[in-house]
């Protein structure tokens, strides 16, 4: 399967997409961003290239198992621990505004 080259990203089409991002770019970055665009665009044609015919999915480059602990409870922290970042407590617990 060949795919064509993609076409050059134009200035208004960034401008469009940072409209949509809500980012504020200046025209310098406007033509760094069309470049790096079409960049990309060419890297992902030449990427649709690659005969994967037979290639099995990969999700993970190595073979392991998912790392487990037993859930047993342990107290890792004293109560003054806890309590020292706290903006307010009263010695023992933490003071939360009163929500009705």
């Amino acid at each position: 399967m060949t795919q064509e080259q993609p076409r050059p990203v134009s200035l208004e089409e960034v401008r469009h997409m940072a409209a949509l991002s809500r980012l504020v770019v200046t025209e310098e970055e406007e033509r760094l961003f069309a470049r790096q665009f079409g960049d990309i665009l060419a890297h992902m044609a030449l990427l649709s290239k690659v005969d994967t015919e037979g290639v099995e999915p990969l999700y993970s480059p190595l073979a392991h198992a998912a790392a487990t602990r037993p859930d047993e409870a342990a107290n890792l922290r004293t109560r003054k621990e806890v309590l020292a970042n706290a903006p307010e407590t009263d010695g023992e617990y933490f003071i939360v505004p009163r929500i009705v």
